[in-house]
Formats: structure tokens, sequence, C-alpha cells
């Protein structure tokens, strides 16, 4: 039979008390929850896309950036710097692209009736684009002539707002 003292007892129960409480301090300062990055998978072969959509919403509003090849296959690939437009329809992770629909192409240029090459977006109405920012619902990004491209969607339609 093991017999334990009261000063091993003692030791033992503060021990315990103060390693349950340590972790909780530490994670407390932590949020519960932090935002997704919507990017990832963007890139190699995740065919996802950082667009404005709802858990089992009607639309998944993004920009479509290829529409050529296996990287395409959800309309958006981190590695092309160029936007061809916006579309409301997308599938993440496929293998297969359902994209291109009905594009919206915001400008202040010209018009152009062609995507031009992602090598030269000038040479079409393809875009270049900086400041990109996505988080569940919504999605924001500055088009190179100037225009401010946001997306927000609902349940069932999706809100384009160009500035």
């Amino acid at each position: 039979m093991i017999r334990a003292t009261r000063r091993e007892l003692l030791a033992g129960s503060t021990l315990a008390a103060f390693g349950t409480a340590l972790p909780l301090a530490a994670h407390a300062q932590s949020p519960a929850v932090t935002r997704p990055d919507l990017f990832i998978g963007t890139g190699g072969h995740g065919h996802t896309f950082p667009g404005a959509t709802l858990p089992f919403g009607m639309v998944q509003l993004s920009p479509d950036t290829n529409n050529h090849g296996w990287d395409a296959c959800s309309g958006y690939h981190q590695s092309d710097r160029s936007i061809m437009g916006f579309s409301h329809t997308h599938l993440s992770g496929t293998g297969i692209g359902d994209m291109l629909d009905v594009l919206l192409v915001p400008t202040r240029k010209p018009l152009k009736l062609v995507a031009g090459p992602r090598e030269t977006p000038s040479d079409g109405y393809r875009q270049r684009y900086t400041d990109e920012h996505a988080e569940p619902g919504y999605y924001r990004v500055k088009l190179e002539p100037g225009v401010l491209a946001e997306l927000t969607a609902t349940e069932r339609t999706g809100l384009h707002r160009y500035t």
C-alpha cells in the first residue's frame, strides 16, 4: 500500500491546480475565432477562389483571371497578375471550370472586346490589380485604371459596387 504524506498531497494538489490554470490563462489572451485566409488553395492545384460566397448560397461572386488550362478550373489562380472580370458562378476545389457565364468588366478605359494575353493585359480588356482583400461574404480589389471593385453575396444574390 502506498502512503502519501500531507506535504506530498499538498504539493501534488498545488501542481495540478497551477498546471490546469496556466494553459487557460495563456489561451484567454488569443481570440477564440480568427479570420480565415480565403487565399489558401488559390495557388498550385487547389482550385479555390477568394470571392464572396455564403455556405449553401446560390451565387459565388469572384474574379476570373484565366479561362484556359488546368489552373483555370475555379476561374482564379494566385499566380495570375491580371483580372479578366467578375462572374457569379464558381466551383471551389473542382477539376472542371464553371465560370465566365456572364462576365462583368468594369473599366474607365476604351471598350475592348477581347481579353488579351495574360502577359500583356493592356492588349485587351484584362486589368492588372493591387490591394486584393477577401473575407467571408466580401471581396475587394483595386483595378489598374483606378476602379475599386467590391463584391458581396447574400443567400440568393450577389452585389457589385464599382467606384
